[in-house]
């Protein structure tokens, strides 16, 4: 795409748009992979414990071949989702923070043609310190009606970003334990294990974040765009 042949407020309008689709393929895609990893359960599944005998295998214990197939299955389709989860958080993360850095930039004054992030060689989107939503930050989104939707998905996702740093545990350098340790350390286990599945639906809230972020985005190019015509 050459972006020099179009207004910047359209190539960044693109930018974040493939952003944004980036993401839905990566949420589709995971959401695929967690039903038929859900599908393959072996808790789920009736299983057939009929057994053959195989070579070099215990006699006591025959070969089952439709519990191991499915323990099979079920590893791959693991693994999978495991490897899209990862893919969908980077996506909606990048959606996220890609448009809230493009959100600043236009607020601020600046005509960026495209967003701009950078990616390690691993494939992991890095973010820039500017790039994180903040409510203090979005002044000059103050006449627009979907301000509350906004507010209420940054929340959102601010909520389930602060259970995914608690569910990681405490810092090397942290106490948490008292001294009768074995109470706290359950108390905070249990909890822990609380934040962690609120932690899980966050690619989920960044991609709905991300979203209303990019009706944000297009309020906020409202006036370059009014300034364009009249030029």
């Amino acid at each position: 795409m050459k972006t020099s042949t179009m207004p910047w407020f359209e190539s960044l309008t693109d930018s974040v748009y493939a952003l944004g689709a980036a993401a839905r393929e990566a949420q589709h895609a995971h959401q695929g992979a967690a039903l038929n990893l859900a599908q393959s359960d072996l808790d789920r599944l009736r299983l057939v414990e009929g057994g053959i005998q195989l070579p070099h295998w215990s006699a006591d214990m025959p070969y089952q071949p439709h519990v191991h197939t499915i323990a099979l299955i079920n590893g791959h389709h693991r693994n999978h989702a495991d490897m899209l989860y990862l893919l969908h958080h980077q996506s909606a993360q990048a959606y996220a923070y890609g448009t809230t850095w493009a959100i600043r930039q236009v607020l601020a004054g600046n005509q960026p043609p495209l967003v701009e992030l950078t990616r390690t060689p691993h494939g992991f989107y890095t973010l820039p310190g500017e790039a994180y939503p903040s409510t203090e930050a979005f002044g000059g989104l103050k006449g627009w009606s979907g301000r509350p939707d906004f507010d209420r998905a940054l929340a959102e996702m601010e909520r389930r970003e602060a259970a995914a740093e608690y569910a990681s545990g405490p810092d090397i350098d942290d106490e948490p334990f008292g001294d009768d340790g074995e109470y706290i350390a359950d108390h905070e286990a249990s909890a822990m294990h609380d934040a962690s599945i609120v932690a899980e639906g966050l690619p989920d809230a960044m991609y709905a974040y991300g979203q209303q972020a990019e009706r944000a985005l297009r309020f906020a190019l409202l006036e370059p765009r009014r300034q364009d015509s009249r030029s």
